[in-house]
């Protein structure tokens, strides 16, 4: 009977292992775990010998696969390459420290800081930059059913009347008067009407001369901006041109698409200005290294450098992209953000119209805009735009066609594309307080634009020009010979080093000068002045940097 019930178990073992083959993992706790089950069932003491002859080769093959499919060896090595300094090593690590200092464990490890002030990336909302009232409330109105909404009978004692009558306006001109069906790819046309109307009235421009269907709503300006790059980068010969330093967004794209990305220099002493000269020389080489030029990446106010270029300065850049045949990808996010009386922000498409460049058809320019920035700093809502200037009607359609495959933007961030586009007008209910709190936002962020560039600038050892515009610092900073030796022995930028330490002495997160590119022996940082808390990391700052030239000196 014996050899019988043996039989039974070999079967039932059988059964059993063929029935758990799809959910076993390879591991050694697993296979011990089931060669227990198998053998115990079996009456078998010799798991090993027992492993070896009961389990089929199709199980073997399950316990023991082959190298994943998708690993670090076979991954894109475009996108392995890609770094994006903004988000990288430091940011990266603050994460890690804020995470240790919420945790409730006794032992957690002690810093000096009870939390990390992040002034690596211009993200207003959250260092408690307030939003605006009005594009909330007709934002609210929007998300909410008619019947919670704009149709309640009592939606006056909450909202004020101009928000309700904006709200139904923006609900009837979408898809079944709804936020949550998907929307023309380029986005809502009425939407993008306003996106025109606001492009003409901001340049002087003759009414009706910018046409909605070269307009495209987008995720925030970043995915426009990639959306242009990939159409641009036709293959490993293409190459653009970008200011330097210049915003991640740019190389770390050229990396992924294996475009060639082409440096010109701003000038430093200038208040990093920029000159044809330059950009002469950056053509220049860049043919004679046989690179295809195929645009030119035009960061203005300027990002990390806060500065603001002329009209004139704008002039000389669009003629040139004219003159040479180039794509003039024109990054205008922080138009808002200009500081100083005696500058103005003028556009890309201003100083084309100007010049008589887009009446002749003689210019290709893309502008990109978004509500992260200026006094909306609504960075989660995802709202940007691209307006197309001289792009034929068949390669716009192939843009469209990449559009289409996303379906559509999200429709919250394009609604708040038209209200930053078209708030309220004079004489509606909320048009005092949207302006009133527009221009305290705007006053506080100028007011830290200056103390945090004449702080960082006062302190001995840094350099640091005047932020004019944007959000952000990009102070020099001379690193003493011993921290070089430390970061070239550590396989890092000395800024890198220096940032690392920063945060981990004092918890303030700022951006290595490296990750954005610098001249050969310039050391640095990026800093946003958003926080309130700027005074004070100023103060941190300088303490922090005398201690380090101490310890590196």
């Amino acid at each position: 009977m014996m050899p019988r019930r043996r039989n039974k178990n070999s079967l039932l073992i059988n059964v059993i292992m063929i029935a758990t083959m799809k959910t076993v993992v390879a591991s050694t706790a697993a296979r011990s775990v089931l060669v227990l089950t198998f053998t115990s069932l079996a009456g078998v003491t010799n798991t090993s010998n027992c492993y070896q002859a009961s389990t089929p080769s199709i199980i073997q093959a399950t316990l023991n696969p082959h190298p994943k499919r998708l690993n670090i060896d076979t991954i894109s090595s475009n996108l392995k390459s890609m770094e994006y300094a903004v988000r990288g090593k430091i940011a990266i690590e603050a994460d890690k420290i804020a995470d240790e200092l919420s945790a409730s464990s006794p032992n957690k490890k002690q810093y000096p800081f009870d939390h990390i002030v992040y002034t690596n990336i211009g993200n207003p909302h959250a260092v408690n930059q307030k939003p605006l009232t009005w594009p909330r409330q007709v934002l609210a109105l929007l998300q909410l059913p008619d019947d919670l909404g704009v149709n309640h009978p009592e939606a006056d004692k909450l909202f004020p009347q101009d928000a309700i009558e904006r709200a139904r306006e923006m609900k009837n001109a979408m898809s079944n008067r709804s936020m949550g069906a998907y929307t023309h790819s380029k986005g809502v046309r009425e939407f993008r009407k306003d996106v025109a109307r606001f492009i003409e009235k901001r340049d002087g421009a003759v009414k009706d001369s910018v046409d909605v269907e070269n307009i495209y709503l987008t995720s925030g300006a970043s995915e426009a901006i990639t959306m242009i790059m990939t159409g641009l980068i036709k293959d490993s010969s293409c190459g653009i041109m970008i200011p330097i330093p210049q915003y991640p967004l740019y190389s770390a794209t050229l990396d992924l698409l294996g475009g060639h990305k082409i440096g010109y220099y701003l000038d430093e002493q200038s208040i990093w200005g920029m000159n044809v000269q330059e950009l002469e020389r950056s053509l220049a080489e860049a043919k004679a290294n046989g690179v295809n030029v195929v645009a030119l990446v035009l960061i203005n106010p300027g990002n990390p450098t806060g500065q603001v270029l002329s009209g004139e300065e704008v002039k000389d850049i669009v003629s040139f992209c004219a003159r040479h045949d180039i794509v003039l990808l024109s990054d205008e996010v922080y138009q808002e953000n200009v500081y100083r009386e005696e500058d103005q922000f003028f556009s890309a498409r201003r100083a084309a119209d100007e010049l008589g460049l887009i009446e002749n058809d003689a210019i290709q320019l893309c502008s990109f805009h978004s509500v992260s920035k200026g006094v909306f700093g609504e960075c989660g809502q995802r709202g940007g735009y691209v307006e197309m200037v001289g792009i034929p009607e068949d390669v716009n359609d192939i843009f469209f066609k990449m559009a289409s495959s996303k379906l559509c933007s999200n429709a919250s961030g394009q609604a708040m594309v038209s209200l930053m586009c078209r708030g309220p007008k004079r004489g509606d209910f909320s048009y005092e307080s949207h302006e009133r709190e527009k221009i305290a936002l705007f006053e506080s962020l100028k007011e830290r634009a200056s103390v945090v560039s004449q702080g960082l600038d006062s302190i001995p050892g840094f350099s640091c020009q005047p932020a004019t515009g944007a959000m952000y610092a990009f102070p020099s900073v001379q690193m003493p010979p011993g921290a070089i030796k430390v970061a070239q022995e550590m396989d890092m930028s000395p800024d890198t080093l220096y940032a690392l330490e920063l945060l981990q002495t004092t918890g303030i997160c700022v951006v290595p000068a490296s990750g954005f590119g610098q001249k050969a022996g310039r050391f640095g940082f990026r800093t946003t002045f958003l926080s309130p808390e700027m005074e004070s990391v100023v103060e941190d700052i300088k303490r922090h940097y005398e201690e380090f030239c101490n310890k590196y000196a």
